[in-house]
């Protein structure tokens, strides 16, 4: 008896069918790849600004028109940068920081205005001339419990050879250093050489550096 073989025929049909359901996977995997390549992150949305508002006009100090007690008073000092010399080396120019630690503001209006003087002392500590600068606070004054920067500028000249003191003074009051308040020394200056250039060297021994005006 022969042995009868079967073939099996693909329809050409279910051969175009797979092939374009193929097609239409690839397609739609392609879509959703664009798609999701294409779309932003909500943390990469950046959030709008908002405005930053318009920065509080400085308000000047209320004039001094009283007397100023000892528990009323109160400061602290501290040097905020290394002096430098302006104007050709002629002045030299200090930046004070000023706290105020009394109970009651303090400002360089009215009758009896507060200010920050600089005095002279030399090696030993001893006055050699008290009324040596006066230097105004800022127009805004200072708050109990503030702190202000004071620029104090004095004839680099006369300073040489001692050392600067800070301390305020109510005038026509008196010194705050009278009322138990300390005050601080920058100093001693000397004359000395940078780089074989004479010039004026500060409390460590280190030329002071020239600043534009």
């Amino acid at each position: 008896m022969n042995a009868i073989t079967i073939h099996h025929r693909v329809s050409p049909m279910n051969k175009i069918s797979k092939s374009q359901l193929s097609l239409c996977a690839a397609a739609a995997l392609a879509t959703a790849i664009a798609v999701s390549g294409c779309s932003k992150a909500p943390e990469a949305e950046q959030a709008p600004q908002a405005a930053s508002a318009p920065a509080a006009p400085l308000v000047e100090a209320a004039d001094m028109a009283t007397p100023l007690t000892q528990e009323q008073v109160g400061a602290q000092y501290t040097i905020a940068a290394e002096p430098v010399l302006v104007n050709n080396g002629e002045t030299l120019r200090t930046v004070v920081s000023v706290t105020n630690t009394g109970k009651v503001a303090i400002s360089t209006k009215g009758k009896l205005p507060v200010n920050l003087a600089v005095s002279l002392v030399d090696g030993a500590g001893a006055m050699v001339n008290r009324e040596f600068v006066r230097v105004a606070l800022p127009a805004q004054g200072i708050p109990e419990g503030g702190t202000a920067d004071v620029v104090a500028e004095a004839p680099t000249k006369d300073a040489v050879g001692k050392s600067l003191r800070f301390g305020l003074v109510q005038e026509g009051v008196a010194w705050f250093s009278d009322l138990n308040v300390a005050t601080l020394d920058y100093g001693p200056l000397t004359h000395c050489e940078d780089q074989g250039k004479p010039t004026i060297c500060g409390k460590d021994g280190k030329p002071l550096q020239h600043a534009a005006q």
